[in-house]
């Protein structure tokens, strides 16, 4: 092989890595933009006068919005952290993993729309429910880049891959109980006469996260028997 041919190697990983980290670059500056417009809608009410008799009331009022921006802070910022793993992996792009990972952008960047939603609810269950939607959304499309990404040995480095197929199948199971705990919250509130009693439908979340846990652990420990070759 000439040195021509080396450095038109050399220069195309060279366009390939820089394309790449722009993607890169793109995706973490949404990922700010949506906590920062989540952070911009814990604001106090404009008043003539803040006195010290007025301020713990207003952060009172205050709860809802600062409880949504918590909740949505930690999914956002566990979409962010999964993200940076899967692109760790990657030598390469092609049309199928820009498309999946504008999917993925799409969805969180709607969520200061559901988190400002569900925060001025005042304890309705519709905005709670496109609020769920949302993050069912996300972690759909999660899934979707996640997987192929893994299923795709052209654009990924050659290296080994159990851990992220571990990680992959949590997602499924995240995906599957998520979709299931949805239905039956939703089911579950429907169903309920008593309006005072209809909240308590959100438990089957509760039951979910426990279940999940359960079935990870599981999981670990089928693979820690396993030995290694």
């Amino acid at each position: 092989m000439s040195q021509h041919q080396n450095e038109e190697i050399i220069r195309e990983e060279i366009k390939k890595e820089f394309q790449l980290e722009r993607m890169i670059l793109f995706s973490d500056a949404v990922f700010a933009i949506v906590i920062t417009l989540m952070a911009i809608e814990i604001k106090i009410p404009e008043t003539e006068i803040l006195t010290d008799e007025m301020l713990p009331k207003q952060l009172f009022h205050l709860l809802p919005t600062l409880l949504a921006y918590v909740v949505s802070f930690g999914f956002i910022g566990t979409v962010w952290y999964q993200h940076l793993k899967m692109f760790s992996i990657l030598k390469d792009y092609d049309k199928g993993l820009v498309i999946r990972n504008m999917l993925l952008l799409f969805f969180v960047g709607l969520f200061p729309f559901t988190a400002t939603l569900i925060s001025r609810s005042k304890g309705e269950m519709l905005p709670f429910f496109i609020y769920l939607g949302m993050i069912m959304l996300c972690i759909i499309a999660q899934y979707l880049l996640y997987s192929y990404i893994v299923q795709r040995p052209t654009i990924r480095l050659n290296i080994d891959l159990s851990e992220h197929q571990a990680e992959l199948y949590k997602r499924k199971v995240s995906l599957i109980g998520f979709s299931l705990a949805g239905m039956l919250v939703v089911l579950t509130y429907m169903c309920i006469p008593d309006p005072n009693m209809k909240s308590m439908s959100t438990m089957w979340m509760a039951v979910f996260a426990v279940i999940y846990n359960i079935i990870i652990k599981r999981k670990k420990s089928k693979m820690a028997v396993i030995p290694k070759i």
